[in-house]
Parts: structure tokens; sequence; C-alpha cells
């Protein structure tokens, strides 16, 4: 149990800091390039702020599900997106990062169905990023393996 209560926090930091990170970047970027954005922005900054922690939260905290080995891996990428994508789009739609036109509902579902296109690409590039990570850490434990048999688990 305790482990699992130093995972959540863990993953609870990870994503608040992934939230408040895009949040920079994107008042960096309005600062560059749109400075009607960036007013809009900072007029509203405290409830901006809470929808982007909410939402590094939600994308970046619940990856905590990957920890686990009682759930099938689909069902933890299913969970993940689907927790993510649950919290993320109707805060973008409330503090107005993605526009909602009543009238215009392909325009929504486009705006949906590109946001889902973002969170698929981070999320490849996170997965792409640990399986190295864990081919490293395999072919290192394999070579101590060959150079100390006589330590090697026997199975």
């Amino acid at each position: 149990m305790k482990h699992w209560i130093g995972l959540g926090i863990k993953y609870l930091c990870f994503g608040v800091s992934w939230g408040c990170t895009i949040l920079v970047f994107s008042c960096l970027l309005a600062y560059w390039f749109d400075q009607e954005t960036l007013e809009l922005l900072m007029k509203d900054f405290g409830r901006q702020a809470a929808g982007a922690i909410l939402t590094g939260v939600a994308c970046g905290g619940t990856a905590v599900v990957y920890q686990t080995k009682r759930l099938p891996p689909l069902v933890k990428v299913l969970l993940h997106f689907g927790v993510g994508m649950g919290v993320f789009f109707p805060t973008a739609l409330y503090l107005n990062w993605i526009p909602f036109h009543p009238g215009q509902t392909l325009y929504t579902v486009l705006q949906f169905l590109l946001s889902c296109g973002i969170f698929a690409g981070i999320w490849l590039c996170f997965y792409l990023f640990n399986r190295s990570d864990v081919r490293k850490i395999n072919d290192r434990l394999r070579e101590l393996e060959r150079e100390y048999p006589e330590d090697a688990p026997r199975g």
C-alpha cells in the first residue's frame, strides 16, 4: 500500500508539472506570436492555470495505471486515454482552448479528433522512449548474467 501511495504522489506531481510546462510554453508562444491570446490568458490566468494542472493530472497522472500488472495492456491504454481525453476536452471547451460553435458540429468533432491525435502522438513518444529504456536495461541484465553466471537466477 505504501508503494502505491508513493507512486500516486509521484505521478500526481508528474501530471502537475506537465500541465504547468504546457501552460508556460503556450504563454510563451502567445507572447511571441499572438498578443491577443496572451491577453485573454492573463485576464483569466487563475482558471487557465487550474485547467492546465487538472488536464496535466488527468493525462500525465493517470499514467500510473501502467504500473499495475493486473490489467491487460489494452485496458491500461483505454483507461489512460479515456480519463485524459474525458477531462481534457470538456476543460478545453470550457476555457476556450478549443472554440465551440453550436451550429458547427463538424468543427467540434474535428477538434476532438485532432486532440485525440495529439494525445496519441505524445503517448507514442513516451511509449517509444520507455521501450528503448527497457531494451537497454534488459541488454545490460543479459550482459551481467553472462559475466556472472553463478549469480543468475535459476528458473
